[in-house]
């Protein structure tokens, strides 16, 4: 189960290049250990290759040359076609979406949405299953209606501002170490400091876990029995229960997120793990979906055998998959050893914006650092140092933080 907690390369550009493998988490660190790379989108098609360039390197977010970012905004298909005009759609800007929701009536009389998340949804077919145990990846198409997404958009969205300085004190503490974040004043002083101080661009901002405030607006969708249920279902376990939520914003201009797995970040000794990856708003080609390498969640020799130099080259090694054009209400899943990246937002593009949702299997232990040849990297240590230190090393992990929400 380590076969992947080693460094995993950095990533391409559509049409560009990728850069060299990175250090650690998401993100490049200096100060990160040479074998830690990070761990991480989607009607399906398949992504074109690119080749690694000779120089870069990092993590989930890294700086992008000119030539690169000039490639990506010009992107083409699998079937070669040139990507379309983005026409500025209700769903494509997430004020638009929230702006949408306050008009809507819920309070007619029907299900409410507590009954409509908590109903168990459609689950799963054989065929979304078969996939993700074979390639490590699936897209679940229409897990929940467009209109019953709406409210949860607009709850999201206010915590999504709510919480934007919170998201860029953790991008501070993450590519500058040496800058103490809880000194940042406001989000310009932030911008200051990664100008300043950090050797990439910020890839993305994220906010961790609203599914643990009891007044957070957007608890009773992430703790839904619709997503628990798809999860449980992919994992083929009797009992799930919820490790981390993440909302992931990439704003227009904003670097790619690097090569990694999700498991490489997770301090629990287990196979059995999905994330959940559910865009707030509709997708076109030209959006930084995640891309998939695929079969690398059961490639134990790459790891096992290869040097951080020997990583570079995925592309060579994998077909390479993504899911362009996800609509609102779709969302794909990923296996927690499953590489997988996503490529910089176009300028041109209005922000991507995505609620991540991490399963595991009830049963799984704390990982015992004592007998590891290498320990998870700390880029995500925000998310479980509230509970890490009640669980002793080796012991299942059970904790208030970590609930079983299936069934």
């Amino acid at each position: 189960m380590l076969h992947h907690a080693i460094v995993i390369v950095a990533a391409a550009g559509r049409g560009g290049r990728a850069p060299r493998p990175g250090r650690g988490g998401r993100s490049n660190r200096s100060d990160a250990p040479d074998w830690a790379k990070p761990p991480a989108e989607g009607r399906q098609k398949r992504a074109s290759t690119s080749k690694p360039p000779p120089n870069g390197g990092g993590g989930r977010g890294e700086r992008t040359n000119d030539g690169a970012r000039a490639a990506s905004s010009k992107a083409t298909t699998s079937k070669g076609e040139p990507s379309r005009e983005r026409a500025v759609r209700a769903s494509d800007d997430l004020r638009a979406v929230s702006a949408n929701a306050s008009t809507k009536n819920f309070d007619d009389g029907g299900r409410g949405t507590t009954t409509l998340f908590d109903d168990g949804g459609r689950g799963t077919t054989l065929e979304e299953c078969l996939r993700y145990e074979r390639e490590g990846h699936t897209c679940i198409r229409g897990a929940v209606d467009a209109m019953e997404m709406i409210p949860m958009v607009k709850a999201l969205s206010g915590e999504i501002m709510s919480r934007r300085m919170e998201a860029y004190r953790h991008r501070v503490s993450v590519l500058c170490p040496q800058v103490d974040a809880r000194e940042l004043r406001d989000v310009e002083d932030a911008k200051r400091a990664l100008k300043k101080h950090s050797q990439e661009d910020v890839g993305f901002l994220q906010t961790f876990n609203l599914h643990r405030e009891q007044t957070s607006a957007a608890r009773e969708y992430i703790m839904s029995k619709r997503f628990a249920k798809i999860a449980a279902e992919l994992m083929g376990c009797e009992r799930a229960r919820i490790y981390q939520s993440c909302i992931f914003v990439k704003e227009p201009g904003m670097a790619e997120t690097n090569w990694h797995s999700d498991l490489n970040m997770v301090p629990l000794d287990t196979n059995d793990f999905v994330t959940l990856w559910i865009p707030l708003r509709s997708l076109e080609e030209d959006d930084a979906a995640l891309h998939f390498a695929n079969r690398s969640h059961r490639d134990f020799s790459l790891p096992y055998w290869r040097t951080l130099e020997g990583m570079e080259d995925l592309e060579g090694r994998y077909e390479i998959d993504t899911y362009d054009e996800l609509d609102l209400g779709d969302l794909t899943a990923h296996h927690g050893w499953c590489l997988h990246w996503s490529p910089p937002q176009p300028e041109d593009c209005v922000p991507r914006y995505a609620l991540s949702v991490c399963y595991f299997a009830d049963g799984a232990r704390r990982l015992d650092t004592d007998q590891l040849r290498r320990v998870p990297h700390d880029e995500d240590a925000w998310s479980y140092d509230s509970w890490l230190k009640d669980i002793k090393p080796g012991a299942v992990a059970k904790h208030p933080e970590l609930p079983i929400v299936w069934p």
